[in-house]
């Protein structure tokens, strides 16, 4: 296949990437695009390196690209609708998928492969890239089994065999599922057909989606040569090749917005994998919202974003799996050819069996996952590893009980909790013996694997001290997964159902949840099929009802923490002076005026609670550019300041500008300029003797925004120091002690511990600079129903505050002799102080983070933050 190469990165839209007109407007054939943070210079499809922050209006927004994600977003966009996909991975097609373990494990693994429960007892493989696990997985297709279908449909997932079989049908061309010929049976599988046939066990070749295959043996790290029909050759190709699909890579989906039942869009952020930093942000206004993130990753922004977080992240499953190797005095060569080509249905859900049961599955791994997952160390290792060619592999693959949660950390991060039922662990020891017996039949001289504490069998004899050590120290059973479901159940009760039987989220009119996260139990099989058809079923019910449910909803204007225009203060250095040399200067020199009063008012001063925006006319805040370096750090935390402009006694404007954390009040006069670089700009001249040799040069965008550049010298030639802006509007994270105090006073309420419940992330207020989020409160009731609150502070401290509720505020004391004050002002916003006792101290002045206040017993000193619930 010819390869592109791109010229370098392609323009994108000054504040925004969008579609016009939404989907009003049929697709441009062949107009999609993937974006992501990697300079690549070659990529099979149009990719576009992401140079700044994005907001993208469209008609539906999908956050993840694996079996549903991808399937969800191709559909809808074929069928016409503006589509933005959001992967937390990277984009990577076949040429990258080099074979080396070493490289690929990191590239295409969540968490590089190191994935656990809490207790560390478990792996949990899952795929992070374009393509999701489908590009990781060994191409196993199995069919939603019908015993499956009637326990779900008596769960409440109502969902009619017709249905099932038509999605199935469409998925399986789509993909080109079709039976492993008999040819394609390397050595490995065919040792467990044998033992299957000696049996007389119901037995059979494995439907996979492939194409030619090239029985390399290394489906687990991407399949170089294309063969595999994954996520990113089928629907994601189909989708950028013939529809405007806009599809963000590397990129973590933060947050869901939401109100009354209706989410208007999601935002997140373009992570750095080589530094973990956020490098741009991405704000997607959309009529529908779909998290197909992966079951572990959908409870997490759930949980997030307080969506159903009496239900999201419970009963999770994961189909564990124990292997066991066979070893022969013959060579095996099991790495050479198809891993997963074979099964035995004989004791699963495939034969029947209707309550938990188990299939054992032909399976190998390249010598590097096969090494790491030996259970033994030092020289024991060595020898194992010498027999590398003599083995043959199978695992226990069980249908466990949903009994897992996901929760989250106090940094956001999930929390995987997991316990083999009693049930679980009794097919553990049913189905080893089982497979222990299948490979002595089968000609084994040793047996090897299933438990720590006795992992070699070197006869049949040893069959049930294997099955001793499984019952009587069930911790030390190997256990790992590529299989994680539920969590976010299906079904029509929403007092118990994070979903209804359309993958609708209850109580939500255009939130969808679509991956296996929505099972109500372990499907009992490999399940990427299943999870594809429910993601089929899900697109066609958006497609079918759009017009009556979706295409009037309104398109939000947010744009999150863009940077923009309208809102200059999230913006880089770099796009800040961008913008300065390419807007020009749009209003009259009065605009700078600001009102009359100098304190706040409310002629000058406003709140609006419904965008958590502060209109300010007192004077117009000023801020820095959000890069992370020492030098703009260190000019945010110590040289915030604000800019008044007025009248004077002669009739013409005249400026003050003021550091907040100096006691300094410069003088300036504004006055127009043609400038030989910038043209037509605003200069401001310092008249105090000390600050002569400063100007700025202004540029005045629009009512509410000035663009600035401070210069030391003469003009035009002086020197820059620093490009910033200033505004008379903005959000709640920039908010001033003076905006706190009256926000406080004048909006916060006294919350009710239910208003409170959940999770909330915090920041210090400073007048100087947006800080980062430090804080972390849990909110929740203990066993006999009394409101408490966990805390992380920086995570570094932690521990647990009692919640006192007045009908002023509420109060949290923990073991200083500090406390809390906190009110909420709407249901996703608190306003707080954290105060010393009261007393006498002799500083009349505080740093921008810390104030003092004047109190009947006192002075305190009080640090104020603001909490999100997210």
């Amino acid at each position: 296949m010819a390869r592109r190469s791109l010229q370098g990165p392609k323009s994108f839209q000054s504040t925004a990437t969008s579609f016009p007109g939404g989907a009003r407007n049929k697709m441009t054939t062949g107009s999609g695009m993937i974006y992501g943070l990697e300079k690549i210079r070659d990529r099979r499809e149009s990719y576009t390196v992401v140079t700044h922050d994005i907001i993208e209006n469209a008609d539906v927004c999908v956050i993840g690209s694996g079996a549903a994600g991808a399937i969800i977003a191709s559909k809808l966009a074929q069928d016409g609708k503006s589509v933005v996909l959001i992967e937390k991975g990277g984009y990577y097609d076949a040429e990258d998928m080099n074979q080396r373990e070493i490289e690929m494990i990191p590239l295409l693994w969540k968490n590089g492969g190191a994935t656990f429960t809490d207790n560390l007892r478990m792996l949990v493989v899952q795929g992070q890239c374009l393509g999701g696990s489908t590009v990781i997985n060994d191409a196993v297709c199995f069919r939603t089994p019908q015993v499956t279908r009637e326990q779900w449909r008596g769960m409440g997932a109502n969902i009619p065999d017709e249905r099932w079989d038509a999605a199935i049908e469409e998925v399986w061309k789509a993909i080109h599922a079709s039976k492993v010929q008999d040819f394609e049976l390397n050595d490995n599988n065919r040792m467990l057909r044998r033992a299957c046939e000696a049996k007389g066990y119901k037995a059979g070749n494995n439907d996979r989606n492939c194409r030619s295959c090239m029985q390399c043996g290394m489906c687990h790290i991407g399949c170089h040569y294309e063969t595999k029909q994954d996520m990113l050759v089928t629907y994601i190709r189909k989708a950028v090749r013939g529809t405007g699909i806009r599809i963000y890579c590397d990129c973590s989906a933060e947050r869901i917005t939401y109100r009354s039942g209706v989410a208007d869009g999601a935002e997140g952020d373009f992570v750095d994998r080589a530094t973990g930093q956020v490098k741009f942000k991405i704000r997607v206004n959309a009529k529908a919202v779909v998290v197909s993130a992966g079951t572990i990753a959908s409870s997490q922004i759930l949980l997030k974003n307080a969506i159903a977080p009496d239900r999201a992240g419970r009963g999770l499953t994961f189909h564990p799996a124990s292997f066991l190797l066979g070893r022969f005095q013959k060579a095996i060569n099991a790495y050479d050819g198809i891993p997963m080509a074979y099964t035995c249905h004989e004791f699963g859900v495939t034969n029947g069996v209707r309550d938990g049961g188990f299939l054992i599955e032909s399976i190998f791994l390249p010598v590097l996952q096969f090494s790491l997952g030996v259970p033994s160390f030092y020289e024991s290792h060595s020898l194992l590893m010498d027999d590398f060619v003599n083995y043959a592999m199978a695992g226990v693959m069980v249908r466990d009980e949903p009994a897992g949660t996901v929760s989250l950390t106090a940094a956001g991060n999930p929390k995987v909790h997991y316990e083999p039922a009693p049930r679980v662990i009794q097919d553990f020891a049913k189905g080893l013996r089982v497979l222990a017996e299948m490979w002595f039949d089968a000609g084994a001289i040793e047996v090897i694997g299933g438990h720590r504490d006795f992992f070699r069998l070197s006869s049949r004899a040893d069959i049930d001290k294997l099955i001793h050590a499984v019952e009587k120290n069930p911790d030390g059973l190997q256990l790992a997964s590529a299989h994680p479901q539920g969590g976010n159940r299906m079904g029509d009760d929403p007092a118990t159902c994070v979903v209804d039987s359309n993958c609708r989220v209850h109580g939500f009119s255009n939130l969808f949840v679509c991956d296996a996260s929505v099972f109500p139990t372990a499907v009992g099989v490999n399940p990427q099929v299943t999870v594809m058809a429910l993601a089929t079923m899900t697109a066609d019910y958006i497609s079918k009802n759009w017009k009556s449910s979706f295409s009037k909803m309104p398109l939000s204007a947010s744009e999150g923490e863009c940077c923009s225009l309208a809102q200059p203060m999230y913006c880089s250095a770099a796009r800040l002076e961008a913008m300065f040399a390419r807007e020009k200067n749009r209003m009259p020199i009065e605009t700078m005026i600001n009102a009359a009063d100098e304190e706040p008012s409310p002629s000058s001063w406003s709140f609006d609670k419904d965008s958590l925006t502060i209109h300010n006319d007192n004077h117009w805040k000023g801020f820095f550019p959000v890069d992370q370096d020492v030098a703009t750090m260190s000019i945010k935390y110590f040289g915030g300041f604000w800019k008044r402009f007025f009248k004077n006694k002669d009739g013409k404007i005249a400026g003050i500008t003021h550091p907040y954390d100096a006691p300094v009040f410069a003088d300036n006069v504004p006055e127009f300029l043609d400038h030989p670089r910038y043209g037509k700009v605003v200069h401001l001249k310092y008249t105090g003797a000390e600050f002569a040799m400063f100007y700025d040069l202004l540029k005045l965008v629009d009512k509410d925004t000035i663009l600035g550049k401070a210069f030391f010298g003469v003009p035009p030639e002086g020197q820059q120091m620093l490009v910033f802006c200033m505004s008379r509007k903005y959000g709640v994270e920039f908010m001033t002690e003076k905006d706190h105090e009256k926000i406080f006073s004048e909006h916060g309420r006294a919350p009710a511990a239910d208003e409170v419940l959940g999770r909330w992330t915090g920041r210090l207020v400073s007048d100087s600079a947006l800080t980062p989020r430090v804080q972390t409160f849990t909110y929740s009731k203990d066993g006999s129903g009394t409101l408490q609150m966990q805390y992380v502070f920086g995570n570094l401290l932690s521990g647990i505050s009692r919640v006192s509720l007045t009908s002023e505020q509420m109060y949290m004391y923990d073991y200083t002799n500090w406390h809390d004050e906190v009110r909420i002002v709407t249901e996703d916003l608190m306003v707080g102080k954290w105060c010393s006792p009261a007393g006498q101290f002799p500083l009349d002045f505080g740093p921008s983070f810390l104030s003092v206040e004047q109190v009947p017993e006192g002075q305190r000193f009080c640090l104020r933050f603001i909490l999100r619930r997210r």
